[in-house]
């Protein structure tokens, strides 16, 4: 028999399981959900990792704090042994695992994927660049004591795990974290710029397309890697071959810096052939490096993974 107590006791449990439920999903805490809505921004003049959930107004909202340690030199990476942490937005490509890795980074290292497509343009050399833990606790005191790496505690890299999703979390890293870039919100320009940019592709018009690329746009897209003037001829190939082109963007995702923007989205893509055969169908993760040219956005460089959220 059930007496009153045990009722209570078992309605206030389910309560509290709920309220966990609920809040674990407003957070960002699901197992799921998590990787889905957050980033890690990381201010080098505070030396200071913030995890912070991505807002449907595309703010940010910090959910936690924590200290780190950062390059011994200061100022932005650009060629290898500089000691420098690089400055841009970042994803993490994998994760690394004692005795995989050396003692000194502690409990598990993530790597960043420096140098990025757009520090590759730029001609930045260098590479193993993480964020890890340590196993000397006392190198937080020191503000500046890694080799370009983002350095926490142990037990703190252990909560952040949970908000990182290997190929897909991205990582900003700022000289200075100003408040437009910490709270991050819709920047109607590069709204606009997007929904032109879908709307041109769709319409299949390659120069109307291609208004919307950099000069200097380098890209590596199936095994091969493409500037401007050879993307222009693929894709106008590719409309002699297709009769219609449909994009489907959906969840979009601006990680704006102020060297560049990273910009993400699901991207289904269907096209159908001029026989009236259905074309190439696919599904996946759409990468956009977005920098600015004579003050417009222009996608400098992209890549498509069949990785999502």
């Amino acid at each position: 028999m059930w007496t009153r107590a045990a009722w209570l006791a078992g309605v206030c449990a389910a309560v509290n399981v709920l309220y966990f439920s609920v809040s674990a999903l407003a957070t960002g805490r699901s197992s799921h959900q998590q990787h889905m809505h957050t980033l890690i921004l990381v201010d080098k003049k505070t030396n200071l990792l913030h995890v912070a959930h991505y807002e449907p107004d595309d703010s940010f909202k910090i959910l936690k704090t924590y200290h780190a340690t950062t390059g011994k030199v200061k100022g932005d990476k650009e060629e290898e042994g500089d000691l420098k942490t690089p400055e841009g937005v970042y994803q993490f490509s994998s994760k690394i695992l004692p005795p995989r890795i050396k003692p000194k980074f502690g409990a598990m290292a993530f790597y960043v994927n420096y140098p990025n497509q757009y520090d590759q343009i730029a001609d930045c050399t260098g590479n193993n660049i993480m964020l890890h833990g340590t196993n000397e606790p006392d190198r937080l005191k020191r503000d500046f004591d890694s080799e370009g790496c983002v350095v926490v505690l142990n037990e703190e890299l252990r909560e952040i795990e949970r908000f990182i999703q290997v190929g897909l979390t991205p990582i900003l890293i700022f000289d200075a974290l100003t408040p437009e870039y910490k709270n991050g919100g819709r920047d109607e320009k590069l709204h606009r710029f997007f929904d032109s940019w879908i709307n041109d592709w769709e319409s299949r018009d390659v120069e109307k397309y291609m208004s919307h690329y950099h000069t200097d746009f380098s890209s590596p897209i199936k095994g091969r890697t493409f500037d401007r003037d050879s993307w222009k001829q693929y894709k106008a190939a590719l409309t002699k071959k297709y009769s219609s082109i449909h994009v489907n963007a959906s969840e979009p995702f601006f990680f704006r810096h102020p060297k560049y923007t990273m910009m993400m989205f699901t991207q289904d893509y269907e096209s159908e052939l001029k026989n009236g055969r259905k074309g190439l169908v696919s599904r996946g993760t759409k990468t956009l490096y977005i920098a600015e040219e004579n003050g417009e956005p222009k996608i400098i460089s992209e890549n498509f993974s069949q990785m999502m959220w």
